[in-house]
């Protein structure tokens, strides 16, 4: 069995080598994460449709609304498998080719699609069913998209190639994944959180000496200055997760 900690090293040796790359490749991410975070602060919580009394502005928000689905949905799909592609290269000692990684995730974006579907159906009907098989489904079958984007697996063959590599290795697999997800996840959180907390102290700060008719400027211009951290932040993270998978995925297929 492979220490996680190794796994981790090899993908932060990776994700330092190449640094350039996961920043262009996870830049279409990032932008949408942005336009997330400030349509968020926007709406403020409040429903879309609430003030449109119209029916013909409430059906082209919702056109709308289908159409900005559909492109984050492509977006998100095609360069996350050009992220997977690279860090195998990577993980390989190669340079990442970017040009060719994208190229990769556009031709590839509807069999990675449907099986990036199967395997979340499959590991919902497990969770449906007694929990427990959704658990060990989602462990089975959680290299599906890798086999996907990087051996050019369809449908069932790449679930199928995943059960293989995970074959005798579920606990190790469980292992890898809880360590890997606890530390980049809740790692992500803590320095998020962090940032976000000093920024407020300042601003709190600034707003003892400021007059209280700018009081809501500082209030604005701190909320921006934790945004733009709080992107910045994942910015930096988003190529890790994918890293560390494509990692678990080249250690099984070496064994």
């Amino acid at each position: 069995m492979t220490h996680p900690a190794t796994l981790l090293k090899n993908s932060w040796r990776a994700y330092g080598r190449d640094f350039r790359a996961w920043l262009i490749l996870t830049s279409p991410l990032i932008v949408l994460s942005a336009l997330w975070i400030i349509f968020a602060l926007m709406s403020n919580g409040e429903p879309i449709l609430t003030p449109l009394s119209s029916l013909p502005l409430r059906i082209a928000v919702i056109a709308g609304i289908l159409v900005a689905v559909a492109a984050v949905i492509l977006v998100a799909r095609v360069f996350t498998t050009a992220v997977i592609v690279s860090a195998y290269r990577s993980l390989n000692g190669q340079k990442p080719n970017i040009n060719e990684a994208i190229k990769v995730g556009w031709r590839t974006f509807w069999p990675v699609l449907w099986v990036a579907i199967l395997r979340d159906l499959v590991v919902l009907g497990g969770l449906i069913l007694l929990i427990v098989p959704g658990i060990i489904w989602g462990l089975r079958y959680s290299l599906a998209v890798q086999a996907a984007a990087i051996e050019g697996k369809r449908g069932m063959d790449a679930l199928h190639r995943s059960k293989d590599l995970t074959r005798g290795k579920l606990f190790e697999t469980f292992v890898n994944f809880g360590v890997i997800g606890a530390i980049l996840g809740y790692g992500a959180w803590i320095i998020i959180i962090a940032a976000a907390a000093v920024f407020l102290v300042l601003g709190e700060m600034v707003a003892l000496v400021v007059p209280a008719s700018a009081a809501s400027a500082v209030a604005a211009v701190v909320a921006i200055i934790v945004a733009v951290a709080e992107v910045a932040v994942i910015w930096l993270i988003k190529p890790l997760s994918p890293l560390a998978v494509t990692s678990i995925y080249k250690d099984y297929s070496d064994k």
